[in-house]
């Protein structure tokens, strides 16, 4: 099996007879080992457009960017209305199939190969908006989480035991 870089670059063979007639040109970034071992990336670019493609054992992170927004493949075809058309990700031993399907899936994105790119805008946006709830959320449960625990050490420094049950039990149950 070739290495991330060597299977990046076949990869990249795949996807080239439909990005490069549309003005794309291939640009490594980069080959390294990580804490998930070795990976490869690099992105097709056009002007302010770019196919970012991470590779370890096959192909992971695709992401599509216009001038400073992204949005990951999945976020995009959504807003592309064509998720359950697509091809990629797939499941196969192969690491060119998943390449073979993320060109099949490009063919549905117009819109990011020749079009304006205001769906591609729209998906960030609502991707950005999502993580920004998501990390939001899980900070509050983290500062909840502070504050419940400083309630405890509180209540059993003043040895307010039946205080410290209570706020005990509404965080076993609140998690």
């Amino acid at each position: 099996m070739p290495g991330p870089k060597d299977a990046l670059v076949n990869g990249v063979k795949v996807l080239e007879p439909l990005l490069l007639p549309k003005d794309f040109h291939f640009r490594f970034g980069g080959d390294g080992v990580g804490s998930g071992g070795n990976f490869a990336w690099g992105e097709f670019v056009r002007e302010e457009r770019r196919l970012e493609l991470h590779f370890r054992r096959s192909l992971g992170l695709v992401r599509y960017h216009v001038g400073e927004q992204s949005a990951s493949h999945e976020s995009y075809m959504r807003e592309l209305g064509v998720w359950n058309q697509c091809r990629y990700p797939g499941f196969s031993n192969d690491p060119l199939n998943a390449f073979e399907g993320l060109a099949h899936d490009l063919g549905l994105a117009d819109d990011f190969l020749v079009g304006p790119g205001t769906i591609l805008q729209q998906a960030a946006a609502k991707e950005a908006v999502s993580t920004a709830t998501r990390e939001a959320d899980a900070m509050a449960g983290y500062v909840g989480d502070k504050e419940k625990i400083d309630q405890l050490h509180t209540r059993f420094r003043e040895k307010r035991w039946s205080d410290e049950r209570a706020i005990l039990r509404r965080f076993n149950e609140n998690g």
